[in-house]
């Protein structure tokens, strides 16, 4: 034997607790161990078999190795208006001041408007997000909700979304499809890298002439990138049959044109018609399930079910602030679950007449399952579980460790990944690092970078700069039944 063989091996960070490796085996390793170098995971094993040194060692006993989480739908520039959806109907806050707020926002204000729930997102681990931005008003919005991004360390495919149907869109907001083309590939010229991609949409069928649309669908599939689309969206009920003259659904739309595909990606994809979540699955294409914000808003017909049961893939997403609320994605891990039981219910209920509870009903899904969806599940609804999603060797680096010895709604650790879903996560102290590509951008519950005092002190006032500012500051706690006393 050589003098070098029995040396030991050196990589730069080794983690060290219950590794829940979401490999295709879905692996949990007791006490198990990642070993990093750079920015991709080396090894994974069991601890006594560890052979590694390291720069940094991480973790022990008491605590959880698992994958970042992958959150696949969100609008960040909505910052802004964080929660101003209570008390409005949809109509209302869409005209009254989503449009006008977000698109009064410039690259600057863009930053200061994603930077709250980007650290929402990213200080419970969230190591990657989408992101649909169609606020254009200001071309370089865009720019500076990218820059947030980058600055906060996480990855982010960024969908950069035209839109021009005078029915459903203001006129400032209006793009011809020549013009959003330009913008888009200005934007993935100057951000594109390693942690960001970015690519073209639109928001809906209904947000986008069809010959437009159908364009912006073959430029994705041309530069090999996904198609991201609202399906289906609340005005495709309004217009396709009064103005479009479209009596099917909005995925028998899609697969009529033929833009329904396996580069697609569907955000919320409920309310669909017979048969047309076989024609999801025949076509190989991908959803954003958006349970938390269809719970918030009522739907009670929430259904994931025909989708997961026919293998098409799925993850989970939170739509924008003004709808989700706390932009806290392990909120949507438990309403994944119990949205679906309701909808079930719901739909047994519906189908036999005077049907009752027994409580010998095997209610639908697990902990495992919403962790699944929330990790390799998204990764693989975004096209990026070669990269990310799983703790394998050879992948990117991006892990949650979680301190789970003070952790009270997690004790006692039986059923660690029930009460970790159904307990909303870990507290943000018990996050005592996430790594994105290797990189620490979380230690101990804080951005290592970023302080999170500032971040929420411009997002405040840049909120009631623009009530002002576009006379929106009717909307503010509309239909409140509290009595609210001025200073």
């Amino acid at each position: 034997m050589n003098a070098t063989s029995d040396a030991p091996k050196r990589c730069d960070t080794l983690l060290r607790g219950i590794v829940a490796t979401m490999d295709p085996q879905r692996r949990v390793l007791l006490d198990g161990y990642v070993a990093v170098a750079g920015s991709r995971i080396v090894e994974v094993g069991r601890w006594r078999d560890c052979a590694w040194q390291a720069g940094e060692t991480l973790g022990g006993p008491g605590h959880l190795v698992m994958p970042g989480l992958v959150n696949v739908h969100a609008h960040l520039v909505q910052g802004c208006i964080r929660g101003m959806a209570e008390g409005t109907t949809f109509e209302e806050r869409l005209f009254g001041f989503y449009y006008p707020m977000t698109g009064a926002c410039d690259e600057q204000r863009s930053y200061d408007s994603a930077m709250p729930p980007l650290l929402d997102l990213v200080r419970k681990g969230v190591t990657t997000t989408a992101d649909d931005h169609f606020t254009h008003v200001h071309k370089r919005s865009i720019d500076g909700v990218l820059r947030a991004v980058r600055d906060t360390g996480m990855r982010c495919r960024m969908a950069r979304l035209t839109i021009n149907d005078p029915n459903a869109v203001p006129e400032p907001f209006r793009e011809e499809l020549d013009q959003g083309l330009r913008e888009t590939e200005r934007v993935m010229q100057e951000w594109e890298d390693e942690r960001i991609s970015v690519t073209a949409s639109t928001i809906g069928i209904t947000y986008c002439e069809p010959e437009q649309l159908k364009a912006l669908w073959q430029w994705t599939v041309e530069h090999d990138r996904q198609f991201d689309i609202h399906a289906p969206a609340i005005f495709d009920q309004k217009y396709l049959a009064a103005r479009r003259g479209w009596t099917g659904g909005s995925f028998e739309w899609l697969a009529e044109m033929g833009i329904l595909s396996p580069n697609v990606i569907s955000a919320h994809a409920q309310n669909i018609r017979p048969g047309e979540a076989a024609l999801i699955a025949q076509a190989g294409a991908r959803i954003a399930l958006v349970p938390d914000m269809e719970q918030v808003l009522g739907l009670v017909n929430f259904d994931s079910r025909q989708y997961l049961e026919n293998g098409v893939p799925c993850g989970l997403g939170l739509d924008g602030p003004v709808v989700a609320y706390g932009h806290d994605l392990w909120a949507s891990l438990r309403s994944f679950l119990t949205s679906q039981r309701l909808g079930d219910q719901h739909r047994r209920l519906k189908a036999e007449a005077g049907a009752k509870w027994t409580g010998d009903e095997m209610l639908f899904g697990s902990g495992e399952y919403a962790l699944e969806l929330a990790t390799i599940g998204g990764a693989k609804a975004l096209m990026m579980d070669d990269r990310i999603g799983s703790l394998e060797a050879g992948k990117q680096a991006d892990i949650l460790l979680v301190d789970l010895r003070g952790e009270t709604q997690l004790s006692p650790p039986a059923a660690l990944f029930a009460n970790l879903v159904y307990g909303n996560g870990p507290s943000h102290d018990a996050v005592r690092r996430v790594l994105v590509g290797g990189r620490t951008v979380v230690r101990d519950g804080e951005h290592v970078a970023i302080d999170r005092r500032e971040a929420v002190r411009r997002s405040d006032a840049l909120h009631e700069t623009l009530l002002d500012e576009v006379d929106a500051r009717r909307f503010v706690r509309m239909r409140s039944r509290f009595s609210w006393v001025d200073a």
